[in-house]
């Protein structure tokens, strides 16, 4: 596909989010690689890697927050270092976006078993904390800016914003 026919295949099948896939150098150079492929004679490959690309969008469309989709009441995940915090979108601009910190409650099934090591100990199944989350009037309250350069809310090395709830203590830090 040339850049003319993935373009038009991306404001075709994800309207909504098409510059913000543009803007994904996993996607266009998936389908700039392809063609390059086709033009050496491997269209086995080619094909194997633009379909890897037209999957991303659809991983993208399901799993991407962008400005063009993002609505009040979504549910979110505030990414600190390790550790996450479900909330939920308050208010939303053309470039912000804020966010009041969920009540998380942690399953009470869950036990975290350790083992020796690391500082003190270290957590074998903390990737199965599972949490209900509800709103929480009095929770922390935060406003992302959107990253033109960075195609995200927030900055590397800052809190970031990912979509859906995804709270997570990291028993290991």
């Amino acid at each position: 596909m040339t850049r003319e026919e993935y373009s038009a295949f991306i404001a075709k099948v994800a309207p909504e989010n098409a510059r913000y896939i543009m803007c994904c150098e996993e996607i266009t150079g998936g389908f700039e690689r392809a063609e390059r492929y086709r033009k050496d004679g491997k269209p086995e490959l080619a094909d194997m890697v633009e379909q890897r690309a037209i999957e991303r969008i659809t991983i993208f469309n399901r799993t991407a927050l962008t400005p063009a989709t993002v609505k009040v009441g979504d549910g979110v995940t505030i990414n600190l270092w390790s550790d996450r915090h479900a909330a939920t979108v308050i208010k939303v601009t053309a470039k912000t976006v804020t966010v009041r910190r969920d009540k998380a409650t942690l399953n009470p099934d869950f036990k975290p078993e350790f083992i020796p090591g690391g500082f003190a100990a270290h957590c074998t199944n903390q990737s199965e904390q599972s949490y209900t989350y509800e709103p929480d009037e009095k929770g922390e309250v935060r406003t992302f800016h959107w990253s033109d350069k960075f195609q995200r809310y927030g900055q590397p090395g800052n809190l970031t914003l990912s979509k859906g709830r995804h709270e997570f203590y990291d028993y290991n830090f």
